[in-house]
């Protein structure tokens, strides 16, 4: 009985944790670049279950782990089966399929085409992003919405402190160059990394990791006048949630199920 409760119990914390990560994926739907978590389920590992006593006599080793002694007195185990203790969120995998362009038209915003990020620098070190939506700053720096400086193979990338008091007009082209005129100013770094689930989602839509930068200059393609859109599907992801809101209600009427067993065992059975 106690066994059924707890497992219930662990079904309503999977569940629990499902509905938080689509919660997130669907607040997020909106913001650029963003790539959603799936929770990954696994049950924890079964025991097999054995009985004392059973059938009378000198077990044999089908029956028993041990051959007994000669003369001795043995107590003869008997397998009921298998059985697991329910079930745990083992992960939240993060997946980087890619998601649609929009095209905005705007000189600052970039989308990143097949896998990669650029670096941008953050007072706690260099950090990753697929978000394109940029600014340039009054001292010439391309930015993140959040001010954070976009990364060159020279270090941050400027424009020039007269970008706004001239044409006010730059290039980026599918390899990362930037240019103003027939001048390449700098390249945008683009990079990967070895294992991308290994990579930790920040704020302002940042990954962080410990592992080395890859290059990825040779495959990454940027496209300047469009944004990468965040790959959640809302029509699946409703659906997934009116699922796990289901599961979860079944497991909290198996947990009342119990609690009412157990009630009727200690209030009724054990007064009889």
């Amino acid at each position: 009985m106690v066994r059924g409760l707890y497992i219930a119990g662990t079904g309503m914390n999977v569940q629990a944790t499902r509905m938080d990560v689509i919660s997130n994926d669907l607040a997020n739907v909106n913001t650029t670049g963003y790539k959603k978590d799936v929770a990954v389920i696994e049950s924890f590992p079964e025991v097999l279950m054995k009985r004392l006593g059973g059938t009378q006599g000198v077990p044999n080793l089908e029956r028993s782990q041990t051959i007994p002694p000669l003369g001795a007195v043995t107590i003869p185990l008997t397998t009921i089966g298998s059985m697991n203790y329910g079930a745990k969120v083992q992960d939240i995998y993060i997946h980087f399929a890619q998601g649609s362009f929009i095209n905005t038209g705007k000189q600052t915003d970039i989308a990143l085409q097949n896998e990669g990020f650029f670096i941008v620098n953050t007072p706690d070190g260099e950090k990753l992003t697929r978000d394109g939506s940029l600014v340039v700053g009054t001292n010439g720096d391309l930015l993140t919405q959040e001010g954070y400086n976009v990364m060159g193979q020279e270090g941050p990338v400027n424009l020039g402190e007269d970008f706004f008091t001239s044409s006010g007009q730059f290039e980026i082209n599918e390899f990362g160059q930037v240019r103003r005129g027939e001048g390449i100013l700098d390249t945008i770094r683009l990079v990967t990394v070895d294992d991308l689930q290994l990579l930790e989602k920040l704020d302002d839509n940042l990954y962080t990791t410990d592992q080395d930068f890859v290059d990825t200059a040779a495959t990454t393609r940027i496209i300047q006048g469009y944004l990468e859109s965040s790959n959640v599907n809302v029509v699946s992801a409703m659906v997934d949630m009116i699922t796990v809101s289901r599961a979860y209600e079944s497991n909290q009427k198996m947990v009342q199920v119990h609690d009412d067993l157990m009630s009727k065992a200690v209030n009724e059975v054990g007064k009889a």
